[in-house]
């Protein structure tokens, strides 16, 4: 029988590769509504997560993260300690409290060391302004994840060194461009719910398993990328409400040509082009080559916020 002390795993055969699941390391930023992520990584046999979140559980979290009324008051990343190794007691976990905006570069070195994959699950733009810069100095593969005005809409952005030409940057310029001209974000997570938090978790789950699956044959997890074309189509959006975009012409209506068929729980996946000359400025983060192994060499991850 296939085991992880107490969970039958052998459903899992032929999707989840269980042993590579077991050495799998992920590091993750961000313990707010990814809470039911962790959990469904761990049920999917990850064997070591590191946690950062600098926050505590208060009464909102109950209905939009999963927490429950036991752990309010308690630092977020030691409440979910306490979910997680009670689905698996042997989980290597470890609880990090900071703000990956203020920590060292030698404090994230420890933080990411031997990771294999990097969450950075925070819709606060400078904290994954940062983890860009983080994943591509200690060249690890990486997924952010946010949600837009009352989750009508979420976007995952993910990068692999090897496979992704472009980075989280070159994905999303605009929103880089709107902060050095003093945008100021005013959205929150008024409005939204738990099931939209559920959706874009499950969304996530599946590119984290295929992105630790990549190389490992005979599972369904290890196919995707099989294509290479698939890898550069790495910002993805969930459109979560027939009332996203307000009426205007949005990338959803563009792809499914208006069909009154398709109106919610879609996706599209964007092929993002590495941002280099003559048809943009060089991305001052992967310098837009194309290469995002060779963008490790010369980055600080320290630098002051988004290189403005």
């Amino acid at each position: 029988m296939d085991t992880i002390r107490g969970m039958d795993t052998k459903r899992l055969n032929g999707a989840i590769d269980v042993d590579l699941m077991k050495k799998s390391r992920i590091a993750g930023i961000g313990a707010g509504g990814a809470v039911g992520l962790y959990e469904d990584l761990v049920r999917s046999g990850l064997g070591s997560l590191t946690v950062m979140d600098f926050d505590t559980v208060d009464e909102t979290n109950l209905c939009t993260q999963g927490y429950g009324v036991q752990d309010i008051g308690i630092l977020k990343t030691d409440a979910l300690g306490h979910r997680l190794k009670d689905i698996n007691p042997d989980l290597e976990y470890r609880p990090v409290s900071g703000n990956v905006l203020k920590i060292t570069d030698t404090e994230i070195a420890e933080l990411v060391k031997n990771a294999d994959l990097l969450l950075f699950m925070t819709d606060n733009f400078h904290a994954q302004a940062r983890g860009n810069r983080i994943a591509l100095k200690f060249q690890i593969p990486a997924v952010f994840a946010i949600t837009y005005e009352l989750a009508r809409c979420a976007e995952i952005t993910f990068t692999i060194p090897g496979i992704t030409p472009a980075c989280h940057r070159c994905a999303v310029s605009s929103r880089y461009e709107a902060y050095r001209n003093g945008y100021k974000n005013d959205v929150t997570s008024q409005g939204s719910s738990v099931m939209q938090t559920h959706y874009l978790n499950a969304c996530l789950g599946l590119i984290l398993l295929e992105i630790l699956h990549r190389n490992k044959a005979g599972c369904e997890f290890g196919k995707w990328f099989d294509d290479k074309e698939r890898g550069l189509r790495n910002l993805v959006q969930l459109r979560m409400s027939p009332f996203y975009g307000n009426g205007n012409k949005t990338i959803f209506d563009r792809s499914f040509q208006g069909s009154d068929r398709v109106f919610a729980f879609d996706s599209v996946w964007q092929k993002i082009e590495p941002e280099c000359f003559p048809k943009y400025t060089p991305c001052p983060d992967c310098g837009g080559t194309g290469n995002l192994v060779a963008a490790g060499n010369n980055i600080d991850s320290t630098m002051p916020d988004i290189a403005l």
